[in-house]
C-alpha cells in the first residue's frame, strides 16, 4: 500500500504517513480510459460554434449559369454548387456545440488510473485540514513552499467547502482547488502533485474505490 507524507497546515512534516488505499491509488493504469476522459473534458470545454453555408444557404444561384446545350461544356444548374468557387460547403460544421459523454464506470476508472499513476511517482501528499480564520495568500504560499511545492502545478483536494481557504489559495500560480469528490481525471493529469486533506482520502475511497451499482434504486454520489 502506498503512503503519503502528512503535513500540517503550516507545511511542516508531522513525522507520520497516511496510507493510500490500493482500491484507488494502487490499480493498474488504464491509458485508454485516461485518454478518453481527458479528450471528453477538453471537447466539452470548447465554446466554439463553427458554421459554414450549405448549398441551400448561399445567396444566389437561382439562374442557370448557361444554356443546357450547344456550349461544349458540362451542364450546370446553379453557381452555388459545391464545386464552384463561393458555392456551398459539403459536410461542413453546422454551428452546434459538440458534447461528449463517458459512462460512469469509465470516468471512475480514469480517476483511479491517474491517482495511481501519481502515487506511483510519489507525487501524492496529505495535509491536515486547511482551516484559516481569515484569508491569507501569503500564509498558504509559505506553507506550500515549506512542503517543497513552490513553483509546481499542484491540485489541492479538500474534504469540504472552506471559502476562506479557497480565497487564500485561488491567486497562487499553478494551484487548483477542488472539493472531494468533485474533480475529474483532467484535473489530476494537469497537475504535477496531488495534495489531499487527510479526511478527503476516505471520501475518495468511498466514491471511486468500487464500481457504481447498476440497480435501479441505487444512489450514486460524487460523480466527477
Amino acid at each position: 500500500m502506498a503512503q503519503a507524507t502528512l503535513y500540517t497546515t503550516k507545511g511542516e512534516a508531522t513525522g507520520r504517513s497516511v496510507p493510500l488505499p490500493d482500491s484507488v491509488f494502487g490499480v493498474e493504469v488504464n491509458n485508454s480510459a485516461v485518454h478518453a476522459a481527458v479528450l471528453t473534458y477538453q471537447t466539452n470545454q470548447s465554446k466554439a460554434r463553427p458554421k459554414t453555408l450549405g448549398r441551400t444557404e448561399v445567396r444566389g444561384g437561382g439562374r442557370k449559369p448557361y444554356r443546357q446545350k450547344g456550349t461544349g461544356r458540362a451542364r450546370q444548374g446553379s453557381r452555388v454548387a459545391p464545386h464552384y468557387r463561393g458555392g456551398g460547403i459539403v459536410f461542413g460544421p453546422n454551428g452546434r456545440l459538440n458534447r461528449r459523454r463517458l459512462p460512469k464506470r469509465l470516468k471512475r476508472l480514469a480517476i483511479r488510473s491517474v491517482l495511481s499513476a501519481r502515487a506511483g511517482e510519489e507525487q501524492v501528499a496529505a495535509v491536515e485540514p486547511l482551516e484559516l480564520t481569515e484569508p491569507s495568500t501569503s500564509e498558504m504560499a509559505q506553507a506550500l513552499n515549506s512542503m517543497g511545492l513552490s513553483g509546481r502545478k499542484v491540485i489541492i483536494i479538500m474534504a469540504e467547502q472552506r471559502p476562506v481557504t479557497y480565497k487564500s489559495l485561488r491567486n497562487l500560480r499553478g494551484v487548483e482547488v477542488r472539493v472531494a469528490p468533485s474533480f475529474c481525471a483532467y484535473d489530476i493529469v494537469n497537475a504535477e502533485t496531488v495534495l489531499l486533506e487527510e479526511a478527503a482520502i476516505e471520501i475518495i475511497e468511498r466514491t471511486f474505490g468500487s464500481p457504481p451499482s447498476r440497480g435501479r434504486g441505487a444512489v450514486e454520489g460524487g460523480d466527477a
